[in-house]
């Protein structure tokens, strides 16, 4: 059966960034924690952790238009150290770490531990991209390319931490053969669960103009 090529417990995560320079940093996290043989239920229980920070550098490259977390925003918020020891743990609860192209999110989530002074994270990666490049369907192995590929969609235009740890788990499961019978058990976290959000009177309202008109609901599932 395919739930026995799977390991017992998987975590999905992803992160949104200030760039994609050595010097950047991250400006949130996205976290799904799986137990494997849960899939059997149909709508399995999910772990979920979805954070924001500080990056303590403003946004380079247009990464703002991707993410939509404003410079000004992101001040509000605390560093990512403040956080980085409930990351860390969430992580290195399940067996195996998976995430599309894990690459990058690996190397920046381990820059963040190393200077909030903890351990790299040691446990196997899957990397998503790196299995669909596998199968040689050719054309563009992106997220996005990817999950038109298998039919899925965002549920906007921004690119969620969450959301996207969501559609790298859809993706996992398709890899390896499993019924993408992986419900969410009411909804994805709308915004991260330690957002700060400004005063009243001061600087702006930034969850209601990031998620002005966006349902607070699971992504689009186009047909299976």
């Amino acid at each position: 059966m395919w739930l026995d090529h799977l390991p017992a417990s998987v975590a999905f995560c992803d992160v949104e960034t200030t760039g994609l320079g050595h010097l950047d940093r991250i400006v949130s996290f996205g976290g799904i924690g799986m137990i494997s043989r849960d899939l059997t239920k149909g709508r399995p229980d999910l772990a979920y952790l979805y954070l924001v920070f500080d990056p303590g550098t403003g946004n380079h490259g247009g990464a703002e238009r991707i993410h939509g977390f404003s410079d000004s925003a992101l001040r509000l918020q605390d560093p990512f150290a403040v956080h980085a020891a409930e990351v860390w743990r969430f992580l290195t609860s399940y067996e195996l770490l998976v995430a599309h192209n894990a690459a990058f999110d690996l190397r920046f989530i381990n820059r963040e531990m190393r200077l909030s002074g903890l351990p790299a994270l040691t446990r196997p990666v899957y990397c998503t991209m790196k299995g669909y490049r596998a199968l040689d369907l050719g054309g563009s192995a992106s997220l996005s390319a990817v999950c038109r590929h298998v039919k899925l969609a965002r549920a906007g235009d921004l690119h969620d931490a969450i959301e996207d740890a969501w559609l790298a788990m859809q993706i996992y499961l398709w890899l390896h053969g499993c019924p993408r019978q992986a419900r969410l058990r009411g909804s994805l976290p709308r915004t991260p669960s330690n957002f700060r959000h400004a005063e009243s009177g001061r600087g702006e309202q930034v969850a209601s103009l990031r998620y002005h008109g966006r349902p607070a609901s699971r992504p689009n599932i186009a047909s299976q």
